[in-house]
């Protein structure tokens, strides 16, 4: 019997979905889930790939190129054409040759024709620019890599810490329901014990009722968040997590000199590296543009073979050949001043590259300034805080000593309980806003993504 119901568990367990996996989950571990998964980096990668393919493409105008053709051409009638007395020796035996005009008829009406074709350049100028284009190009692809790769790890982070925070949010909730209910209980043995009114006990029925939308609140705010961390990472969004990693400020280290930040941030920064490298590229289209002035060089070698014939018989074509080797040379003389507006199109957008990157480099002072000042001032507000919460637990824990002896009064301990749940939640967010500055500081530098 037993047998038999461990076969039927067995089959059952079989049969049945499996319930959903419970990820179990790091800060490490998500911002290397979001690195493979993350949709927006998928398509800056392929990006990068595509950039790769222009260098290839840009190198390919150094090298020869070889051309096959081939051609057939069957008559359906005898090509005719006039010609003057000096052509009579292409008319057949026996033509009359009169002066002026003479119809000539060629008998020949299938046509083949086979050749290759060889071109190399020897100096193009374009093609030179167009390389070191296609290079500069491939390398800002890198860094626009890089500056989405820092966008992911730093939402990741930023969604990570805020699943954390929720998740302390709700248990602060939950403390402080409890304690609201420890109020109650104490407020109805008072009232048996008839040494506080009826209000006292209405009153701690209200405080304790006043908690639970807060708390219903938080609940959903824990879901809402590992949500969004779902989406940031690139899983399905109804993928069950659990945080691993508990809330934890780390070390905090000496903030570096607002001079030696900018100059790293400018130096690593890969979206100032990329405008940097745009300015580059429109450097070098300049100098392509002013290529079209210059002559271009071209080596060319054809083979061909041709054969004529009024049969279909052909093992008794003759195929003759012809082979040739040649150089081309072009010399732009007047083009209408196309090339000279061309170039003037490509200096004026280097002065915008120019002009954009300065721009950037000064909101980027002003950037860095503000996040240093955003992890400093959360940081001091951390410590006020931490001072803060151990008054107020203080204060909450005289206040309701005082409450069970029947001294103090239920407003006195709901005050207390409000200011104790205050401080408590205002040291989670000095929390949420000092990791949240320290990641977006990391990006600033230009630490993140490399």
């Amino acid at each position: 019997m037993k047998r038999f119901l461990a076969l039927l568990v067995a089959f059952f367990s079989l049969t049945l979905p499996a319930s959903a996996q419970v990820r179990r989950i790091g800060l490490d571990d998500a911002v290397k889930v979001a690195l493979e998964q993350n949709r927006d980096l998928k398509v800056a990668r392929l990006e990068s790939e595509k950039s790769a393919q222009k260098v290839r493409e840009a190198r390919g105008g150094l090298l020869p190129t070889l051309t096959a053709s081939a051609n057939a051409t069957h008559s359906f009638q005898s090509a005719q054409f006039l010609a003057n007395a000096t052509s009579a020796i292409f008319a057949p035996a026996g033509t009359p040759v009169r002066s002026g005009f003479s119809l000539i008829t060629l008998q020949n009406i299938n046509t083949f024709s086979a050749g290759l074709s060889l071109t190399q350049p020897l100096f193009q100028g374009a093609v030179y620019s167009g390389l070191r284009v296609a290079a500069i190009v491939d390398e800002s692809s890198a860094e626009a890599l890089t500056n989405t790769r820092a966008a992911v790890i730093t939402d990741v982070k930023k969604a990570y810490y805020n699943v954390l925070i929720a998740a302390e949010v709700l248990n602060l909730q939950q403390q402080s329901l409890a304690r609201s209910e420890d109020a109650l209980a104490d407020a109805r043995a008072l009232f048996k014990q008839g040494v506080v009114g009826d209000i006292d006990t209405l009153r701690a029925f209200v405080a304790m009722k006043n908690v639970q939308p807060a708390l219903i609140k938080a609940r959903t705010n824990v879901k809402v968040a590992k949500t969004l961390l779902c989406v940031r990472m690139g899983l399905p969004q109804t993928e069950p997590l659990e945080l691993s990693d508990t809330l934890n400020l780390g070390e905090i280290s000496a903030l570096p000199a607002e001079d030696a930040a900018y100059a790293e941030a400018v130096d690593r920064r890969p979206d100032v590296r990329g405008l940097a490298l745009s300015a580059q590229i429109a450097t070098e289209q300049v100098s392509a543009e002013f290529a079209a002035h210059l002559p271009s060089l071209v080596a060319v070698a054809q083979f061909q073979v041709l054969t004529q014939s009024d049969t279909w018989d052909f093992g008794t074509y003759r195929w003759p050949s012809n082979s040739s080797v040649g150089l081309q040379l072009s010399v732009p003389i007047f083009s209408g001043f196309r090339t000279d507006a061309r170039v003037q199109q490509a200096t004026l957008a280097l002065q915008q590259s120019q002009t954009q990157l300065d721009n950037v480099k000064e909101i980027l002072r002003s950037e860095i300034t503000l996040a240093l000042s955003a992890v400093e001032e959360s940081r001091e507000r951390i410590l006020v805080q931490q001072q803060t919460v151990a008054s107020a637990e203080r204060s909450y824990a005289i206040t309701r000593n005082r409450r069970q002896q029947g001294v103090g009064s239920q407003l006195e301990l709901t005050d207390a309980e409000l200011a104790l749940n205050q401080a408590k939640t205002n040291y989670l967010q000095a929390v949420n806003d000092y990791l949240a500055a320290k990641t977006d500081l990391e990006k600033s530098l230009g630490r993140a993504g490399r």
